[in-house]
């Protein structure tokens, strides 16, 4: 036996984040007919692929999927099948799965500012996080703020709610579903506040 026969094949490279983009949404649309407008140069429409393939790495196998299929209809020109522009890509990708923490980090600067100590301290911590997910902004007018405190006060009022009906032993269909949410979800955005003081 040869060397060359005893040697061992070398160990395949990992699929990087963005490989797993371009192979499940990039390559996908690129098969059903996408492509850039005329004159786009190649060197910009590789930048604009690899930041959506960049800014998407965090969805999972499933959702990007998903994407790709709904992206297929929303080619725009004429034909429609130019890439559709990098917000609307963006947006339909939070609809399907949100962003996590991490990856947003103006989100992860507000909560261990000031901001997000004022927010735990006045217990609506999780309201104003859910704010944030939702409008990619930290709350900037009276109405924002009253939102947010409006929902803290809902949060509060179930979160009171389903603990006595758990300490009496009656708990419904869903209190513990909600108690686990509101409890894993509480404690990760607590973790970035205290992470930061």
């Amino acid at each position: 036996m040869s060397k060359s026969e005893t040697a061992t094949a070398p160990e395949p490279t990992p699929e990087t984040k963005r490989d797993r983009v371009r192979r499940l949404l990039i390559g996908p649309l690129r098969e059903n007919g996408f492509r850039f407008k005329h004159g786009t140069a190649p060197e910009a429409q590789q930048k604009a692929l690899d930041r959506i393939a960049d800014d998407l790495g965090y969805m999972s196998d499933r959702h990007l999927s998903v994407l790709a299929a709904s992206l297929a209809t929303k080619g725009e020109g004429s034909s429609r099948n130019f890439w559709p522009g990098y917000a609307t890509i963006i947006g339909l990708a939070e609809a399907f799965q949100p962003r996590p923490l991490e990856g947003w980090p103006a989100l992860v600067s507000w909560f261990g500012s000031a901001a997000g100590a004022q927010a735990l301290a006045g217990n609506r911590l999780l309201a104003e996080f859910q704010f944030f997910q939702q409008k990619k902004r930290p709350p900037l007018s009276d109405q924002d703020r009253n939102a947010i405190a409006a929902r803290a006060e809902d949060h509060q009022r179930q979160f009171e709610l389903i603990t006595d009906r758990e300490r009496r032993g009656v708990m419904r269909d869903g209190d513990q579903r909600w108690l686990d949410w509101y409890e894993r979800e509480l404690a990760c955005v607590e973790a970035l506040v205290r992470g930061a003081q």
